[in-house]
């Protein structure tokens, strides 16, 4: 009987049990001030400055959208400066599903002619400030940085937070290896497994309410 009572309790419980061992998993960071938070928001803030414009790459990818199958496209951008920026997605075919047109103040969506083949019904303009779309295809914080709080990772990543992103380094403070940005209504995340160095990460996975983009930059 004992047995039998404990069960309803322990079904009940399990939720709880689980979040716990997912938050025990979490990598932990230490909020660090002084000399080690400015060496950490230089660190940050140097990076954008490693991206040279005009910027022009072209990646292939996949796309995993809510409640559908995964789908190829490429993608293109071409930055003349982080105030003139045009990044266009494409079908394998080379048709143009949508093109993200950034002014520096606002990304402008627009539909593409196969953008109903590719079951892309529109978006509304993102009102998302200075934030370059190239520098972060090309491995940099989107922002600049100012007025952040920094921490250290166990492993001894940095960490950076200014409000707008939230920016991680490798364990060896070399280069970006994840952000996430806030931007009106939604949340991106962007990391780039595999990165071993400074120049432009070859693969990139960005997170947009629930879809996932897997991109791998062509060769130059």
């Amino acid at each position: 009987m004992r047995s039998r009572s404990t069960k309803p309790a322990l079904r009940a419980i399990a939720p709880l049990l689980a979040a716990l061992a997912l938050c025990a998993c979490a990598p932990s960071r230490m909020i660090v001030t002084g000399p080690e938070a400015d060496r950490a928001e230089r660190f940050f803030a140097g990076l954008p400055g490693r991206v040279v414009f005009p910027v022009k790459a072209s990646f292939s990818g996949i796309a995993a959208p809510v409640a559908r199958n995964p789908v190829p496209f490429v993608a293109g951008v071409n930055a003349s400066s982080p105030e003139t920026e045009t990044l266009g997605l494409y079908d394998p075919l080379g048709r143009g599903v949508a093109f993200l047109s950034n002014d520096g103040r606002r990304v402008e969506v627009s539909r593409g002619p196969a953008a109903d083949l590719a079951g892309f019904r529109g978006a509304a303009p993102i009102d998302a400030g200075p934030v370059s779309m190239a520098r972060i295809l090309s491995g940099a914080p989107g922002y600049a940085v100012a007025g952040a709080e920094a921490a250290r990772y166990e492993d001894g990543a940095w960490w950076l937070s200014d409000g707008r992103q939230e920016l991680r380094s490798d364990p060896g403070r070399r280069f970006l290896a994840g952000a996430e940005y806030r931007l009106p209504g939604m949340r991106v995340t962007v990391d780039y497994p595999g990165r071993e160095s400074a120049d432009p990460p070859e693969r990139i996975v960005l997170s947009v309410r629930g879809a996932k983009f897997t991109l791998r930059r062509d060769p130059e």
